[in-house]
């Protein structure tokens, strides 16, 4: 159960990291496609988005893996689920930005 644990707690702190970097500093780099299939319209609202959804994530692999212990594999597959959830709205808010709003 350790070595699982402290995967997800790795995992977890480099999503906090990369959505505090996009937050912050407004840096895209982590996200595919960026500068070869679209460019950001409005950096500040689309940082603030992107970046509380990957912190999202992030908190989701630390919970996930703490939970796992006590609750099984149940836990893995309800955070799977937020999981994609979450992906789909960043997909969402890059198409919103795209659009300009």
């Amino acid at each position: 159960m350790g070595i699982e644990m402290g995967i997800g707690m790795v995992i977890g702190a480099f999503f906090i990291w990369a959505g505090y970097i996009v937050r912050t500093k407004k840096e895209f780099y982590f996200l595919a496609g960026f500068r070869e299939t679209w460019e950001p319209i409005n950096r500040e609202r689309l940082g603030n988005r992107i970046g509380i959804l990957l912190i999202f994530i992030g908190v989701i692999a630390i919970l996930a893996s703490i939970f796992t212990i006590w609750f099984g594999t149940a836990v893995g597959k309800i955070s799977g689920i937020v999981a994609i959830i979450d992906v789909s709205m960043i997909i969402i808010a890059i198409g919103l930005d795209q659009m300009g709003y």
